[in-house]
Formats: structure tokens, sequence, C-alpha cells
């Protein structure tokens, strides 16, 4: 038994080496494997992160290279204009040259304007006519042989300054001329060029430089490679230093990269770019250490970890390489997204609010008609503030997307503070009596009269916060509270600290619902309150609130209530009356003088109808066109003295219908509104950019519009004369004896309309509410009635209502 317990022994020495040594060579080439692995992936991570660096150079490049195209391109675009008018096209220069010399002046942008003729001489606004001939330049030859270009830069015989050419040909209006009859040119100082390339840069140390196509330096920090009035500007193709050479070479024959070479003794990366709109281009020139100096952290990483362990080197560097991929694709989709919504709520808002102008446009026209009865004013005045209200709904969904793209701006004015609170008071009034609940206005003794805000988005506040409050609340009461916190002493810029609260006896607002009721698209409590929002109204406010420089803070208890409130600090108005006197009650029947002629510009026949309809009975010539170019051609003729444009329309937009109008001289002058449905800031900057004088938002109001043109056109209105004080009683007694006699129907249908309110059928409601008024016009204050509490999606309203009937019945 010994012994064969030491042969055991004996035989597991011999094998434990051979063991051991399978171990060792496993470990060993698991760790050459794994640290051949590391190397390769650290290196590939470091290749990678090093391009995405050079790419982020050579971006800094094309900023510079997109500005100067995008400058030229607009120059270019000028000279074109200008050489198709008729005053260049005559070749007289006594008559083209104040014309020029004023556009030189208006455009601010071009040293001079000249005029030549086929043979080389020519005129310019520097010298008047010259006794120099330009016929060996090559922008003149260019451009009498058809083409517009952009020359190299050059020093000009009439004025010995350092120009860049622009130049195009001018054509005779005669079919037969297959020759240009002259070349026009804008000469521009190389200084602005020079402007945008020295602001390049990528780090310290880094310059950057400009070459034309002969290899000549247009801009350069080092004087010795500039052109002088002594010499011309040595070409870097043919100076002594071999890399010069290699980039001056590169960038001649228009290629573009980032290379890193021996430039001014050391290495240095050169990051190059050719001009599309010139035969030019761009460089920059960037220490080494400026872009490698951004991987020393990753190498000092590999080196410690590298230390630890390869194999944990190999782990992380996995676990980045996946997390690096999915924020790629996480930035990717969120991108992806962003522009799909900014594209939706641009295409929604206009095909939305196009329909609700003819909408809201024709119910302002019916409402404005003196031979339209009472009970007809009734139902197209519901009309008008339905479209009022989905509107307003459309709107908040467009002021949440603003608000978050930070595009929404405040625009303050001065208003009469209490009667500006007595408006919202008075509308709150009405719904909370509606409920049955009492509302309570606290408003401070110390008010300030006039204050200077933005009225539209206070009011949107105000009245969501108080709309809540009341829809919150079935017994009790709403408090509206406003004081003044903070006055300043006399003799300081006035400004008062006002604290708005709203308090409630409602159902209260849980812990966990207090986090969320500030988020997009949260709704709590009970859910048959929910209906009757989008759930956007709280995050609107308090994006509003914090727009002001402010916040709400709120405060609740189930089944006691809660408490909002907010500080602002309001500067004091003074001309509150002046602004408040724009706003008339009076109605507008026409206006003095003789009639004026309006262009309507619009592909929507509603929208053209709106505006024809509108102003014809006021005394206007209103004339329509389809689009664009139609428009063009009718402005042409008609000279009108207005034009109210569209922007987005076929065939030709409205922006450029502007720019045409602006650049034809018999009507560059003409008053222009631009009208549109969209939403965002830019288009509105863009058409007053263009040439337009005002921009009047879709749907369109009509004292809005009517302001602008008594604003454009210096109108005296003439008003209709208001009627005795008693007449008006009168109709107002008449109005509401006639709205306190609701007329129900039958028994029966009476029962179908609780049927469908007990299971919620607002829909069906309506439909019902259509076919009483249609079968019996006495049925018809009943329906409207109960229209108007289906549309509050209030079931316990309307079935109060109609079981009150139905008892009476029986």
């Amino acid at each position: 038994m010994i012994r064969a317990n030491s042969s055991l022994s004996a035989s597991n020495r011999e094998n434990h080496p051979s063991r051991n040594l399978l171990i060792r060579f496993i470990l060993g080439s698991t760790t050459l494997i794994v640290s051949i692995s590391a190397y390769f992936s650290y290196q590939a991570a470091r290749n990678m992160m090093l391009k995405d660096l050079r790419q982020s150079a050579f971006l800094e490049v094309q900023r510079g290279g997109a500005e100067i195209q995008q400058w030229l391109y607009v120059r270019q675009v000028e000279v074109e204009t200008l050489a198709n008018t008729s005053t260049v096209r005559s070749l007289n220069w006594s008559v083209a040259e104040p014309y020029l010399k004023a556009e030189v002046k208006r455009i601010n942008e071009f040293f001079l304007f000249q005029l030549a003729s086929p043979d080389g001489s020519y005129s310019n606004t520097k010298v008047g006519r010259a006794n120099k001939n330009i016929r060996d330049r090559d922008y003149f030859k260019k451009a009498i042989a058809g083409k517009s270009n952009i020359s190299d830069p050059f020093i000009s015989r009439s004025t010995g300054i350092s120009l860049i050419a622009i130049s195009t040909p001018i054509w005779s209006n005669s079919a037969s001329s297959s020759s240009p009859i002259g070349t026009f040119h804008g000469n521009v100082r190389v200084d602005h060029i020079a402007e945008v390339v020295n602001s390049l840069h990528y780090g310290a140390n880094s310059y950057a430089f400009a070459l034309n196509s002969q290899g000549q330096a247009i801009v350069h920090p080092n004087s010795a490679l500039m052109s002088t009035l002594e010499k011309p500007a040595p070409s870097l193709l043919k100076i002594g230093d071999r890399n010069l050479n290699a980039i001056a070479l590169r960038m001649v024959n228009k290629q573009q990269g980032i290379e890193l070479m021996e430039i001014d003794g050391t290495k240095k990366y050169v990051a190059y770019l050719p001009l599309q709109a010139a035969n030019w281009s761009v460089a920059l020139v960037i220490p080494r250490q400026n872009i490698e100096s951004r991987l020393q952290f990753l190498d000092l990483i590999a080196l410690i970890v590298g230390g630890l362990t390869l194999t944990m080197i190999t782990v992380l560097w996995q676990v980045q390489a996946f997390e690096q991929t999915q924020l790629k694709k996480s930035k990717a989709a969120a991108d992806t997204a962003n522009h799909a919504k900014s594209e939706f709520l641009a295409n929604m808002s206009h095909e939305l609010r196009t329909p609700l102008n003819g909408i809201l446009g024709c119910a302002q026209i019916l409402l404005r008609s003196p031979a339209l009865p009472n009970q007809e004013q009734y139902h197209v005045n519901i009309i008008e503030q339905c479209g009022s209200h989905l509107l307003t709904l459309i709107n908040d969904i467009l002021d949440l997307s603003k608000i978050e793209a930070k595009k929404l701006e405040l625009h303050p004015y001065d208003v009469h503070f209490p009667s500006f609170l007595q408006g919202i008071v008075e509308i709150c009034q009405i719904r909370a009596k509606q409920k049955g609940i009492l509302f309570i206005y606290q408003p401070a003794i110390n008010l300030p009269t006039g204050v200077h805000v933005d009225v539209k988005r206070l009011r949107q506040v105000l009245l969501n916060l108080l709309g809540n409050a009341i829809k919150f609340t079935d017994e009790g009461q709403v408090t509206f509270n406003i004081e003044v916190i903070d006055q300043p002493p006399s003799g300081q810029t006035v400004k008062h600290r006002l604290r708005c609260t709203v308090e409630d006896t409602g159902i209260g607002i849980t812990g966990v619902e207090l986090s969320q009721i500030f988020l997009p698209f949260e709704q709590v409590g009970d859910k048959k309150r929910q209906a009757e929002g989008t759930g956007l109204g709280l995050a609107i406010t308090r994006q509003l609130v914090q727009m002001m420089g402010s916040d709400i803070h709120v405060k609740s208890q189930i089944d006691q209530g809660s408490s909002f409130w907010f500080e602002l600090e309001i500067p004091e108005a003074t001309d509150w009356v002046e602004s408040a006197g724009t706003a008339s009650e009076k109605q507008i029947i026409g206006f003095e003088g003789s009639p004026y002629t309006i262009l309507m510009v619009d592909d929507r026949w509603e929208n053209r109808t709106v505006i024809t309809n509108l102003l014809q009975p006021l005394g206007f010539n209103v004339v329509e066109a389809s689009n664009g170019k139609e428009g063009l051609e009718i402005a042409i003729g008609l000279k009108p003295d207005l034009i109210i444009t569209d922007l987005l329309m076929p065939e030709m937009d409205g922006f450029e219908l502007i720019q045409h109008l602006r650049h034809t001289p018999e009507i560059k002058d003409v008053l222009i509104i631009v009208s549109s449905a969209s939403v965002f800031e830019t288009d509105k900057h863009r058409s007053l950019e263009a040439g337009g004088n005002s921009f009047l938002s879709k749907p369109i109001k009509v004292d809005e519009l009517l302001h602008q043109l008594q604003q454009y056109l210096n109108l005296v209105w003439i008003y209709k004369q208001s009627q005795p004080d008693g007449e008006k009683a009168k109709e107002v007694t008449t109005a509401n004896s006639q709205s306190a006699q609701l007329t129900p129907p039958s028994p029966q249908i009476l029962q179908e309309l609780v049927t469908l309110a007990s299971k919620g059928n607002f829909n069906g409601i309506l439909k019902w509410a259509d076919q009483l008024e249609e079968t019996d016009t006495n049925f018809a204050p009943f329906a409207n009635e109960i229209r108007q509490l289906a549309r509050q999606f209030d079931e316990d309203l309307i079935l109060n209502f109609l079981t009150q009937y139905a008892m009476e019945k029986v």
C-alpha cells in the first residue's frame, strides 16, 4: 500500500511540470494574443480619434470657405440683377452714373460699379469715364464672351487699389442679338475676404491664408508673400520651399484635405479647401500639438491600464466602442426626430392655419354686416368663437415647441392694468357661475394703473391657472389675489413687484402628482376632467413665467384645495392711454379721400376672398393674383398702392416676388405687407429683410389689418355713428329675454339626449342639436345651450340640465 502511494506520488511529480508548462503556455499565449489585440485596438482607437480631430479642424476651414462663398454669391447676384436693369442696358453712362452711385451707397459692399463697352473702354463710379482700357483683363474677356465670373485680385488701373472684379455680360433686349452689348462689373475690396480668412484659427499659433488661381497669396500673414503696388506677389508654385510648393499645387488643382507636413521648420497640419464661387483656395495651418495634444490623455490611460492588465483594456475598449456606437445612433435618431418635428410643425401650421384663416375671416366679415339678423349673428359668433378656440389649441402645441426650441419671444407693450385684469376676471366669473361655485377677485388697492408687459402671454398664464382651478373645483370657491409686494422709491426706474395667487377649494393634488403637473402632456386628477385639455397648459404656463424671470410655486392638500402663485417684476407704463386708444370699438365704414388699389397675392382662394370682402366694402379697389409670377405681372402693369402677399406659393413664392418688386425700378418703392401662416420667426425676418414693410400673421385679424393699412397709407377712417343708449339697452333686453326662453323638445328626444350624455357620447348630442335647429327654429336656443355644454365635455352639467327639462315635461 505504501509502495503504491509512493508510485502515485512520483507519477504526480513527473506530470506536474508538464501541467505547469501547459498552463504557462496557455497563459502566455493568451497574454500575447490579448496584448496584440489590445495594441491594435488601441492603435485603431487612436487613429479614429485623430481622424475625428482632423475632421474637426477641417470643419473650421469649411466654415470660412462657406462664409466667403456665400458673400461672393450674394454680390454676384446683385451684379447680375443690376446688369439686367434698363438703366445699365442703355450703356449711357450719363444716365447710369447717378443710379449706380446710389446703388453703391445702398448696398455698401462694393467699392465701385463699372460699365464697359465691347472694345474695352469703360466708365466707373470712382473716376467716371476712364482713358484706360481693360480688354486685356481676364474677367472682361470672360464677360464679353457671355460668362459671369469672379476675378483674381488685381491692382485697379484707375484707382491703384487691390480689388476683385465680379463681372457679367450685358445682353440686349433684342431676340436677334447673340452677343453681349457690353459688360458690367462690381468691384469689391479684398478686405472682407481677408477678414474672414484671418478669423480662421484652431488653437494657438494657427493661421490661415488664401491663394488665387496662379498660386499667389490673396491673404497671408507673411507680408513678403503679398502683392504691393511695386511688385506682384510671388507664386508659391515657384518659391524654394518644397512643402509650400506641394500645398500650393494641390490648392491650385482644386484639391481638398488635411495633411501633416513640415511648414516653417516644424511639423504642422495643413487643411486646404477650394472655393466654388471663385478660382481660389483657402488653407489653415495648425501646429501639431493643437490637434494631437488631445490624444495625450488617451495615451496615458492606455499605459496605466496596460500596466494593470491588457485583458481589462480590451474589455473596456469594447464597452467604450459599444457605448460610442449607441451614442451616435441615439444622436442620429434624436437629430432625425427633431428635424421631422420641425418639418411637421412648419407644414401643419400652414395647413391648419390656412383653412382657419378662411373660417375666421368669413365669420368676421359676416359679423360686420348690418343686414345679418340677430339670430344668425349669434350662430356666426359661435363659429368665430369655436374657430378661435381651435386656433388656441393649435397655438398651445406650437408655443410649446417654440419654447423648447428657444424661438418664442416676449413682446411687451403699454396697457391699462386694472382693465386688463378685469377682462380676465369676467371670463372666469362666467365659467365659475356655470359650475355653481363662487369666484372671488381681490386686487390690491395700490395696483399700478399702467404697466409695460406682454399682455398676450400674461393673459395666457392667468387664464390657464384660473381655468384649472375652476375645472377641478366642484364646490366652494376660487380666489384670485394680486398684491404689490415691493414698490421702489421715487426717483428710480419705476418697477412694481407683483404676486399673483390662485387658490381653490377643489379636489387637491397628491404629492406624487405635484412632481408631474408641469410636464408636457401630463394630466392628473379625475380622468373625466382630463378630456377637457391637452395636458400642455401648465407646462406652457410655467415656461412662460420662467421667460418672464420668475417661477410658479404650488402647494396642495387632497380634498382641501390647491394654491398656485408666482411673482413678477413689471415696469410701470406712462403711455398706456395712447396704446389703449388704438383699439377703438367704433365700426369703420370707409376712409376719406380717393380710393386706393390693393393687390392681394395668394394661391388659396379663401384667403384672397377674405381680404377682398373685408376691404372692398370700405372703398378699396382689390385686385387678386393666384401666385407670385401673376402678381408681378399685374403689379408692373397696375402699379398698386399696396401689395399683400403670401409666402408659400407655386411658380414664384413670396420671397422671390418681393425681391423682383424691389429690383424693378418703376415699382421698387411699392408698400408690401407679408401675410403668412408660418409660425417661425425666421420666415418673418426673412420676408422683412427681402424688402417687406410689415408682417401680418394668419389667420388675419381685421383690427390688425386695418391698423397697418392706416399706418402705411395714412388713412383717416370714417366710423359708423353709434346708436342712442336707449336703443342699445332695448336690444340687449330683447336679446336676453329671447335667450332666457328655451323651448325643449319632446320627452322622447329628451330621454335620448339623457342616454347619450350618460354614455359620454357628446358627438351624438351635437348631431341632435343640429337636427333640432333644422327641424324648428323655436328649438334653436335650447339646441345652442346643449351644444355649448357638450363642448365642455362635462357629463354632470349636461345631465343636470337635461334632467331639469325632462322633469318639467313630465
